[in-house]
């Protein structure tokens, strides 16, 4: 196998890999933003009655349920973001021991090499953010039946 058949191969995992991270990403995404909507659902049909136990019932099981699935998804998440990460170092790697290649790729010199690895990590900050981000938002969404229950 040649060099530039092993880089091409290389690549098409890190492709086939973000495209998986992307999936899963999507997937959860969009499981939690039905979630939101049923959640938003029952406050609005419950809006004024906040003692009732339709409100302090189903919200706060949306709420744990859409956690759970977050809790679920995380080490899919990772998973994909490691095999990312050690591809991209035998990229890196494949690239360092064979000059021929370099023409091949943006890093031309250390410094363009730098600002690529760090849009490659800026890039993928988002699929570790968003979980954190959507567990926060369940956590308040769990206490607003509670707290509007007891202000009303």
């Amino acid at each position: 196998m040649s060099k530039t058949d092993e880089l091409d191969r290389i690549r098409a995992e890190i492709r086939a890999e973000i495209t998986l991270l992307n999936s899963r990403l999507n997937a959860l995404i969009s499981s939690q933003s039905f979630l939101v909507i049923a959640y938003g659902s029952v406050l609005s049909a419950a809006f004024g009655e906040w003692d009732g136990p339709f409100t302090l019932i189903v919200p706060p099981f949306l709420a744990l349920l859409g956690a759970a699935l977050i809790i679920e998804a995380r080490p899919a998440l990772r998973a994909a973001e490691q095999a990312i990460t050690h591809w991209r170092d035998r990229e890196s790697d494949l690239i360092d021991r064979n000059a021929e290649l370099r023409p091949f790729t943006l890093a031309l010199d250390e410094d363009s090499r730098r600002r690529t690895e760090m849009r490659q990590h800026a890039g993928r900050k988002f699929s570790s953010r968003a979980p954190a981000i959507l567990l926060t938002a369940w956590a308040v969404f769990f206490i607003c039946p509670f707290a509007l229950y007891w202000w009303a």
